[in-house]
């Protein structure tokens, strides 16, 4: 039988063939011995932020173009920084989305192949404020709208509109806030505050100056999950002393939902979240079995990207230790920017869409948008969790 990948052999004695194949297997096993080795080298220099998975993140979809207006300039169009998908209409995910300009917020409906913006405003009020809203949530009655809490970071000034935390009721047929005949929203609750659920180390960090040197405080994500209000921290982040060659603490802490969203005696230390360094948590989206982090710079703006991670949320847990989470992988939107209206890619908005599972894995669908990016220019991509 004819094969041209032996066209020019020349038979060799058996005597000569058996010696050339152990000494091809021994420097085979001399080459795998050597990349465990450089393997373990490696592995022992650097820090690895989350327990490993086989996992990746796979871009389906985007930027989607828009379809509608939010009847916003475009300085605020590229602001939206915080969403919520809780109710599914004609196989479209009903969110609301918020912008870190002004004190609006707008409804979207979405799927993997289209994006509806909505032009009728949300008003949150107070005229001409800036509430700097950097996350949204949703439960099965109310979305959840809280500012940075933050000061200004250039120059540091105390921007009080955003310490405030919104609860507006939604019809959970539609996804769209209840208002009255007057158009006004009917069930919009504000004035919480959350320093009342903080501990001293983070009420110590309110009211500081961004950064690692003034460990100032800046919510940037929020997640609704069995019954709680979990707010993620861009910062202050913390050194992790416990990760060989490095690491940092992001810091997770909560609210209780019933019958009063903030009160003084929900009070808890924060859960500290390990991730690489350079990094905190820039927004957060619940699914079965725990919360998916969107990981990206902390509030020193280094240039470390962005990943997903799974936190498999334990009520339980001791407060005092790090909290590993599961790697989903790098998070690459670079390509993203379109020629007009943006300007950078800076994902911060996470929505979850579907998720199912497939083998013995998990995958989730999830849009993520970008502050920088018209209209947020979400990108659908489908983060993939493997049991193994």
């Amino acid at each position: 039988m004819e094969n041209k990948h032996f066209e020019g052999f020349q038979a060799l004695p058996l005597r000569d063939i058996v010696p050339h194949y152990f000494q091809a297997k021994i420097r085979e096993r001399m080459m795998l011995r050597s990349s465990a080795l450089l393997f373990v080298a490696l592995l022992g220099t650097s820090w690895l932020p989350a327990a490993p998975s086989r996992a990746d993140i796979k871009v389906i979809a985007g930027p989607l173009p828009a379809i509608g207006d939010f009847d916003l300039e475009k300085k605020i169009r590229r602001s939206l920084s915080g969403v919520a998908c809780p109710v599914v209409v004609d196989e479209k995910h009903i969110c609301l989305v918020a912008f870190d300009e002004g004190a609006e917020a707008r409804t979207i409906a979405i799927n993997e192949a289209e994006y509806e913006v909505r032009k009728k405003s949300i008003d949150l009020g107070p005229d001409n404020s800036e509430m700097d809203a950097e996350a949204v949530a949703a439960d099965g009655a109310f979305y959840y709208v809280s500012g940075s809490h933050a000061d200004k970071r250039d120059p540091c000034e105390v921007n009080e509109r955003s310490h405030r935390l919104v609860r507006i009721a939604y019809d959970p047929a539609t996804g769209l806030p209840l208002r009255k005949s007057n158009g006004k929203l009917k069930d919009l609750e504000d004035g919480f505050d959350i320093t009342k659920v903080l501990n001293d180390e983070l009420r110590g960090s309110f009211g500081k100056c961004l950064g690692s040197s003034e460990s100032g405080f800046d919510i940037e994500g929020m997640a609704a999950y069995d019954g709680r209000l979990y707010f993620g921290l861009r910062g202050p982040t913390a050194p992790d002393e416990t990760a060989a060659g490095g690491g940092a603490i992001a810091y997770v802490f909560e609210a209780g939902t019933s019958p009063s969203l903030v009160t003084n005696d929900n009070a808890r230390d924060p859960f500290r979240i390990r991730v690489a360094s350079g990094r905190a948590i820039r927004d957060m989206a619940s699914v079965d079995g725990g919360i998916l982090l969107l990981l990206g710079p902390d509030d020193d703006n280094r240039d470390v990207g962005w990943s997903i991670a799974l936190w498999k949320v334990d009520e339980e847990a001791d407060r005092k230790t790090s909290v590993n989470t599961i790697e989903l992988g790098p998070l690459d939107l670079s390509e993203a920017k379109r020629t007009q209206c943006d300007k950078e890619v800076k994902p911060e908005g996470m929505a979850v869409l579907t998720s199912h599972s497939e083998g013995s894995g998990e995958v989730y669908r999830l849009a993520i948008f970008s502050d920088g990016m018209c209209d947020g220019g979400p990108m659908v991509v489908d983060a993939i969790l493997s049991a193994d």
